[in-house]
Parts: structure tokens; C-alpha cells; sequence
């Protein structure tokens, strides 16, 4: 991670706000605790600020929403929690304040999940000071993550899968002692909230390593308890769909660099589809219940790749209907390549059936083709997939109008007027074959579209 100095770097943000509890004369020690110093340590910036007040938290939290003009929602009255929203330019900033556990500041952070997020800062004192009564600082040096006491683990089975992600995320190695508690407790994460998993499973998918985080999960014995539909002999398969995706995610991401699609394969899809990137970008950052993306939830039906497991998974992680037949339709989709070059009508009816899911699935089949090949990649066959991703791609985002959905020349009512018939099936696929006749081409105006209909 880096020949760090223990000074802290903090935003703009959290040195305003210390400046504005001290201005307002506040007496109550407060403190800069968890993922926040973690992140300051790192010279990362972070928008999740946690504070721990020797007081009450709740009535301070009131305080500082009406002097930021901000929102407020307390999510624990017994324990003291609230969390305050704070709007700055396009991104909000959430301060959770809670009361101190325990007698001491030390006894907090014992109480905490692992070292690296047990440190700490005086919010009214010294901010580039760190308070590290377990060695946090040490561990993140040595790319450790450790839990904060032998009962971490057992006291929040949840832990065992952040600990999964914190490793994936920050290239740590988890400590064997911490390993063998999260092997001991794997079965109770059955008792932990759908919610709670899923918001953590989330995290670990939005990463860059997630199908490393995937494999570490498999060989601890959670992934079973999390997505249990996937079956053991197919879980390799599976794992190498979601390594391929992530690398083709990152080649059209805004973290790609020059290394990125050195290789063959990636190289010449990234050249192909760099004139769609940004709007790729902008589909996948597309944003669903409780700030899960899009991306993430591509990486999930990269991994289950089956409809009907989707649908189960969907309703085990309490996901939201438009989430649940997203991954349903993703999954359940497999992208089958059509014929070189590819028909004006067989692109309609592809987007058509698909919607924007369709580019989900494009993507979903790159890589599933890549992960399939691996280094019997036929150079030919990629060329001609990637020409015919390009054509669809180029149909969706540059000609909706007239390839996707054309602007229909004729209603229900009007068919129903022409042919002399009472609403059903017929209706719609009169207007069906009329609205494919748009796109070939062979009717483009009322009169044309009439007489076509009264043809048929």
C-alpha cells in the first residue's frame, strides 16, 4: 500500500467541519473513527465520514444538520446513531454519528471489525494524528486485515464477508486467525438480514477483483450460503465468466490505462467500441435501490448465467422488481451470433425483445466468449463478434429512432378501423408486422402504412 506517513490527509470537508464544531464552542469530545481514517491513511477520499461522541450523538447530529443546512435521519434512537446528509455540488456526504461504546475510546474500537478500520482522530484536536491502540496503522503496512478481537467475527457474522471484500479491495492477506473464525462462523451468517448480505455481496461485485473476492468466498464456505443455486461443478465456469467480465468492464471504464487492452483480444474490442464508451458508462453506472449499480448487477448474472437461478437469487437478496427482471432477462439471455453482416430486422427484433437489457447481454456474451476460448481464442471469430457487437451497438445508440423503436404511423384503433375488428392478439401483431415493415424500410408514411395493413 505504500511507504505511508502516519500524518492523515483529510478533505477540505472534514477540516471545515472541525473548524465549525470548534467556532461553535463545542465541549463534547468527538472523533474521526472506522473506514474514514482507514481512507485518510490512504490518501483515498471517502464521502462515508463516521464520528464517535462521548455524549449524546443524536442532539450533536441535530446541531450540525441546522449549521450545514442538511438532512438527517436517525437510524437508532436506543444506540444513539443518526446520519446527516450533506449536499456539495454532485455528490453527498454522509456523517454518521453515533454514541461511544464502552467506558473509553479504546473500548470502541476494540468493539470495532478489523485493525485496519479500529484508528481513529481527534476532530477537535490534532486531525493528522493517529489514535491506534491496535495496531492498525502496522497491519495496513503489511497488507494485513486482522480481526479486532477473538470475538469479532462470532459477535457479526457479516464481518466474515466484509472481510472478503476489504481483501479484494485493498490487496490484503487475511490473517489465519481471522481465517479459522471466519470458517467457524460461516453457517451463522444464515441468521444475518437478507438485507445486510446482499448490501455487502454488492460491494464485493462493484469491485475490480470481485471474481477474486468470489473465489476466496467459495474456499471460506460462503458463497454456498449466499448463492446457493449455483451448483459446485459449475462454479469454475462461473468464476471465469465474472474475471472475464470485469476485465472487459475496466477496458471501457474511466479506470482504464494504456496497459489495460494490451492483449489481442480486449485491443481490438476497445477500439471498436471507444466511440460508445461514454454512453456505456453512463448505462452501466445506471443506479437501483440503495445505490447499487448496474455493473454490479451484470457481474451477478455473470456468475449464476441461468434464468431461473436468477429469479431465486433475486428473491433471496430482497432485490427490487426492476433489479429482479433485469438479472432474470441478463442471465437467461445468452447472446447467440447472428449471421455477418446483421440484417436491419434481425437487429430490430433483437432490441426489440431486449430493450436496453440487450446491451447487457452483448457484453455478458464477450465475455463468456473470451472466458469459454481463453488462449484458443480463434482470431477470425472474435473479429467477426466484435464487428457484430459494433453494428448492434451502433444501432441502439445511433439510430433508436428509426431501427429501435420507430415512431408509430398507425394505432389499435386505426387497425381496428381499417380491418373491421375487435380488440385481440391480432391487433398487435398487425401492428408488429407494421412497425418491422418501418424498419426494412418498405412503408414510411400514413397512406403506405394503411394500405399495407389493409393488404395483409
Amino acid at each position: 500500500m505504500g511507504d505511508y506517513p502516519a500524518r492523515l490527509a483529510w478533505s477540505d470537508f472534514v477540516r471545515d467541519l472541525a473548524d465549525l464544531l470548534r467556532a461553535r464552542g463545542l465541549q463534547t469530545p468527538v472523533f474521526l473513527v472506522g473506514g474514514a481514517v482507514r481512507d485518510a491513511w490512504l490518501r483515498k477520499p471517502t464521502d462515508d465520514i463516521d464520528i464517535v461522541v462521548q455524549g449524546k450523538a443524536i442532539p450533536l447530529a441535530r446541531r450540525v444538520c441546522d449549521w450545514l443546512r442538511a438532512d438527517i435521519y436517525v437510524m437508532d434512537r436506543e444506540r444513539g446513531v443518526a446520519r446527516v446528509f450533506v449536499k456539495e455540488a454532485e455528490r453527498t456526504i454522509s456523517l454518521d454519528f453515533a454514541d461511544q461504546r464502552g467506558t473509553t475510546l479504546e473500548d470502541d474500537l476494540r468493539d470495532r471489525d478489523f485493525t485496519m478500520n479500529a484508528m481513529a482522530a481527534d476532530l477537535l484536536g490534532d486531525l493528522g494524528a493517529v489514535i491506534d491502540p491496535l495496531a492498525g496503522e502496522r497491519d495496513l503496512r503489511a497488507r494485513i486485515l486482522r480481526r479486532c478481537s477473538p470475538s469479532s467475527i462470532a459477535a457479526d457474522p457479516i464481518r466474515g464477508l466484509r472481510a472478503v471484500r476489504l481483501s479484494a479491495q485493498f490487496d490484503c492477506k487475511i490473517e489465519p486467525a481471522t481465517v479459522a473464525d471466519i470458517r467457524r462462523c460461516a453457517n451463522s451468517l444464515r441468521q444475518t438480514s437478507a438485507e445486510r448480505i446482499r448490501d455487502e455481496f454488492f460491494k464485493l461485485l462493484g469491485l475490480g477483483r470481485a471474481a477474486r473476492g468470489l473465489r476466496v468466498l467459495e474456499r471460506l464456505g460462503l458463497l454456498p450460503l449466499i448463492v446457493p443455486e449455483i451448483p459446485p461443478a459449475d462454479l469454475p465456469r462461473c468464476l471465469a465468466h465474472v474475471e472475464r467480465l470485469s476485465t472487459l468492464l475496466t477496458a471501457i471504464s474511466r479506470r482504464r490505462t494504456d496497459n489495460t487492452a494490451a492483449a489481442f483480444d480486449l485491443g481490438m474490442l476497445v477500439i471498436q467500441l471507444d466511440r460508445f464508451r461514454s454512453s456505456l458508462q453512463a448505462h452501466l453506472d445506471q443506479q437501483y435501490g440503495n445505490g447499487r449499480k448496474r455493473a454490479q448487477l451484470l457481474a451477478l448474472s455473470a456468475l449464476l448465467q441461468d434464468g431461473d437461478h436468477a429469479a431465486a437469487v433475486a428473491e433471496s437478496l430482497r432485490l427490487s422488481t426492476n433489479e429482479a427482471r433485469l438479472l432474470s432477462l441478463a442471465a437467461g439471455s445468452p447472446f447467440s451470433s447472428p449471421a455477418w453482416p446483421v440484417k436491419r430486422l434481425e437487429q430490430h427484433r433483437f432490441w426489440h425483445r431486449l430493450g436496453d437489457c440487450g446491451i447487457d447481454v452483448i457484453l455478458l456474451g464477450a465475455a463468456k466468449l473470451l472466458a469459454s476460448q481463453g488462449v484458443t481464442l480463434d482470431q477470425h471469430d472474435w473479429l467477426q463478434r466484435v464487428d457484430q457487437i459494433t453494428q448492434l451497438l451502433d444501432g441502439w445508440f445511433n439510430h433508436y429512432d428509426t431501427l429501435v423503436k420507430p415512431k408509430p404511423l398507425l394505432t389499435g384503433h386505426d387497425v381496428k378501423s381499417l380491418l373491421g375488428i375487435k380488440t385481440g392478439p391480432q391487433i398487435g401483431a398487425t401492428l408488429a408486422a407494421l412497425r418491422e415493415a418501418q424498419v426494412v424500410g418498405e412503408v414510411s408514411t400514413r397512406d403506405e402504412a394503411q394500405i399495407f395493413v389493409s393488404r395483409l
